[in-house]
C-alpha cells in the first residue's frame, strides 16, 4: 500500500458519513445538552441562588465568545485549505498542458504514447473530481493508484527518449524537456494529496470545539432554568445556527465537498483541446 492509499483509507473516522446525517446529529446534541442545562437550571429556583444568576450569565457571555472564536478559527483554517485545492488544480491543469506540448517533440511512437496517456492521465483526474459521495474512498484510492502508475508510464518514456533515441544532443534535449514536465505533473500530484488528505483540520480541534459548544449549550439552558424563562424557538434557532456553520468548516475541509463546488472547468477545457489537437492531425 503507497502513501496516497493508506492516507485515503486512513481518512477521519467522519468523513465517510453524509454532511446532513453530521448536521441532524448536532443539532440533537445541541439541543438535549440545551435541555438538559434548563432542567438542572430549574431545580435551582429560588432567591438562594438569584444572587448566581448574573455570574451564570457572565459565564455563559465568555462561553459563547469563544466558541465564536474558535469557530472563526476552524472556518479560516478550513477556507484556506479549500483555496489551496482550488490553486492546485489550476497549477494541474498548466503543467499537463506543457506536458502534452513538450511531447510534440517525442519521436514516434513515443510522442503517440505520450499524448495518449496524458489525455487518460486527464480523464482519471475528472473522474476523481467528479467523484464527491464520502462513501466511495476504495474508488478514490483506485483512481489515485492509476494516476500514479501514468506517471511513472509518462516518466519511462521520457527516459527511453533521452537513452536510446539517435537524434543526439537534439532528442537529449527534446526528452529533457518532457522529462521536466513529467516530473512537474508528479510534484502536482503529491502537492494536491498532501493538500486534500493530509492537510485537515486536527481532530484535537474538533474535539475542543464541538466540547466547548456543548458546554455553551448547556450553560445557556441551566441560565434559562434559573430565571424560569425562555424563549425555545430562540433558543433551539441559536442551537441550528452553530450547526450550521459547523457543517460548513466540515464541508470547506473536506477533500470531497458537497456544499462547496470545487470546479474542475479547467481541467475539462484541457481535455477538450486535447481531443481537438489529436483530432486534428
Amino acid at each position: 500500500m503507497n502513501l496516497a492509499t493508506a492516507a485515503v483509507r486512513n481518512a477521519p473516522a467522519l468523513d465517510p458519513y453524509p454532511l446532513v446525517l453530521l448536521f441532524v446529529a448536532a443539532v440533537a446534541i445541541f439541543i438535549l445538552f440545551i435541555e438538559a442545562g434548563f432542567r438542572l437550571g430549574s431545580r435551582h429556583q429560588g432567591k438562594h441562588y438569584k444572587a448566581q444568576s448574573t455570574q451564570v450569565r457572565a459565564i455563559m457571555g465568555a462561553i459563547l465568545g469563544l466558541i465564536a472564536f474558535m469557530m472563526a478559527f476552524a472556518f479560516a483554517t478550513a477556507q484556506n485549505h479549500f483555496e489551496t485545492r482550488v490553486s492546485n488544480l489550476a497549477e494541474e491543469a498548466r503543467v499537463i498542458h506543457n506536458a502534452f506540448l513538450f511531447a510534440d517533440y517525442l519521436d514516434e511512437p513515443d510522442r503517440t504514447r505520450a499524448r495518449s496517456h496524458l489525455r487518460d492521465y486527464v480523464s482519471l483526474r475528472l473522474l476523481l473530481e467528479q467523484t464527491n459521495d464520502p462513501s466511495r474512498w476504495d474508488e478514490v484510492a483506485t483512481l489515485i493508484e492509476q494516476s500514479q502508475n501514468l506517471q511513472r508510464t509518462l516518466w519511462t518514456l521520457s527516459l527511453k527518449q533521452r537513452h536510446m533515441s539517435p537524434n543526439g544532443l537534439t532528442a537529449v534535449r527534446a526528452g529533457s524537456a518532457f522529462g521536466s514536465a513529467v516530473v512537474g505533473i508528479i510534484d502536482i500530484h503529491n502537492a494536491r494529496l498532501q493538500a486534500e488528505l493530509a492537510n485537515r483540520i486536527s481532530w484535537v480541534v474538533w474535539v475542543a470545539l464541538y466540547f466547548t459548544a456543548m458546554l455553551g449549550m448547556l450553560v445557556m439552558g441551566y441560565h434559562a432554568g434559573m430565571t424560569g424563562r425562555r424563549s425555545p424557538i430562540a433558543t433551539y434557532t441559536l442551537a441550528v445556527a452553530f450547526s450550521v456553520v459547523m457543517m460548513l468548516i466540515t464541508d470547506l475541509d473536506r477533500p470531497m465537498t458537497s456544499i462547496f463546488d470545487l470546479s474542475d472547468q479547467s481541467l475539462v477545457v484541457l481535455k477538450q483541446n486535447m481531443d481537438l489537437m489529436i483530432s486534428a492531425e
